[in-house]
């Protein structure tokens, strides 16, 4: 039977391990590259990782303590390893993997996607060796006459012999079931546990390539494709009936809507100063002054508005003094001059991205 997840997703039989920590906000999201042998349609990946480069979450990484950090602040339960593909810089990865394993203990639930064109034999030793949990493999199936294709399904079944869990994790593209079945099919021979399929979804990267092969959104406020999600759940109702595994449809709600959220509320509670207040929804509220001389503003609000010193922070790389959201409220209406008050509302991330900024009257 096909069920409705709590988290605006659907499954068949039960979720993969990695995919309960993940909707819960448990898992650090750690791209070790950008590098790729694929260069696929739909990759909705952004120019700026599409190189050789690093990222905890959103936090870029000169070494591995920037991972341990990151997943510290998350309080993490596990990483999920990603990219490009995470085999294109093997030993790297092995090093996270291997690391995070002597920081966190035995239990940190770490899986990985890969193409399955560079799994050797070898490759998948060191991984197995390093920790790895559960390994999920994302052949080029809607080009299977190509050579990568056989060597990806080559190097699949060699995955089986080693004691974790194995599965796939493809996009439903509308027009593609019968490639999907047949995946399921080899999966299931083989002993796999899982195949996750995920909604497809627009990107930057893949809206004019999507729009040209003749796909829709759903609707001008979503970032899905038209269809993708009925043949996801088309595609489960057939594997409950046809296979053994365990199915997951992620939804595009899904990412936004719950993992992504629940995620940043881990990480404010961490991050969060004493001025900051913590929203539903895992951003940080509170209220800046912008001013030229942020000093000269500094020693004004102490000593002149007789605001306690321990209500202000002085943000110099952000150009602006940051307080509690109430005393921004009551200073914008008794400060004259050319100091501007807002109300802003960041994420808790490395970049703390702002999302929204209210002025002041």
């Amino acid at each position: 039977m096909v069920w409705e997840t709590p988290y605006f997703s659907y499954a068949v039989r039960e979720l993969p391990k990695g995919c309960q920590l993940c909707v819960r906000g448990e898992k650090l999201v750690l791209f070790t590259t950008g590098v790729c042998p694929r260069d696929c349609f739909y990759c909705p990946l952004s120019p700026w990782r599409r190189g050789d480069v690093v990222y905890a979450n959103e936090r870029p990484v000169k070494n591995v303590d920037d991972v341990i950090e990151e997943a510290r602040i998350q309080e993490a339960k596990g990483a999920g390893i990603t990219g490009g593909d995470p085999l294109a810089r093997l030993e790297r990865t092995v090093e996270y993997i291997r690391t995070l394993k002597e920081n966190f203990g035995k239990d940190f639930h770490i899986h990985l996607y890969t193409t399955g064109a560079l799994a050797t034999e070898k490759a998948l030793s060191k991984l197995y060796d390093a920790g790895l949990d559960e390994i999920r493999f994302h052949p080029d199936l809607f080009n299977p006459n190509s050579k990568l294709f056989k060597v990806e399904i080559e190097n699949i079944r060699k995955a089986f012999d080693f004691d974790w869990d194995v599965g796939g994790e493809i996009p439903s593209i509308p027009g593609q079931l019968d490639r999907m079945k047949w995946y399921a099919e080899f999966l299931d021979k083989h002993g796999a546990k899982f195949l996750n399929v995920n909604e497809l979804e627009f990107s930057e990267m893949t809206l004019k390539t999507l729009l040209d092969m003749g796909f829709q959104p759903v609707s001008d406020e979503s970032s899905a494709i038209k269809g993708s999600l009925e043949l996801g759940l088309e595609f489960l109702e057939w594997g409950e009936e046809n296979t053994s595994l365990s199915y997951h449809l992620c939804t595009a709600k899904l990412k936004d809507a719950v993992q992504l959220k629940n995620r940043l509320r881990r990480m404010a509670r961490n991050v969060a100063r004493p001025y900051m207040e913590v929203t539903e929804e895992g951003t940080l509220r509170f209220g800046i002054a912008e001013y030229d001389d942020l000093d000269e503003l500094y020693e004004f609000l102490v000593e002149e508005a007789e605001v306690p010193s321990e209500w202000l922070h002085i943000n110099r790389e952000k150009g602006r003094i940051e307080m509690p959201e109430e005393v921004a409220v009551e200073l914008a209406d008794a400060v004259e001059g050319d100091v501007k008050f807002f109300i802003v509302e960041e994420y808790p991330t490395w970049d703390r991205l702002e999302v929204e900024r209210i002025p002041l009257p």
